[in-house]
């Protein structure tokens, strides 16, 4: 997120969702506690009669967020390119008969390959 300035009405919803989450894990917890709703009602009181500690509380919510959204992208890819392509791309090796990119040099001075190839009127007419 850029260090632009939250205008008071989100930075107000963003002490709104805290609130709303302090409440929702007070009501899901099997104990209880009744810190959850103490914390929920004094963000209520400071996103209502106090400007400055809710652009404070803001901005530190919308860093973590940031933060959070920082690491879990690159835990998320990770995941997902050490859990299927890189098991598909050994398989690919392993059972592949040629490499279909080409990237390996192949026999002569050249990476071109010549085609012999006459065109018709039917190569054109479905290219894609």
């Amino acid at each position: 997120m850029s260090d632009k300035k939250l205008s008071r009405e989100k930075e107000l919803e963003t002490i709104l969702t805290i609130c709303v989450a302090m409440v929702v894990i007070f009501l899901i917890s099997k104990q209880h506690h009744k810190y959850w709703l103490t914390i929920s009602v004094v963000l209520g009181l400071i996103g209502m009669f106090s400007k400055y500690l809710t652009t404070k509380i803001s901005w530190a919510w919308m860093k973590l967020s940031e933060g959070m959204g920082a690491v879990s992208s690159k835990v998320i890819l990770s995941a997902i390119f050490f859990l299927f392509l890189f098991p598909i791309a050994m398989l690919s090796r392993v059972f592949g008969s040629k490499s279909s990119l080409q990237l390996k040099k192949p026999e002569g001075n050249s990476f071109y390959f010549t085609r012999n190839h006459k065109f018709e009127a039917k190569d054109l007419e479905n290219t894609w």
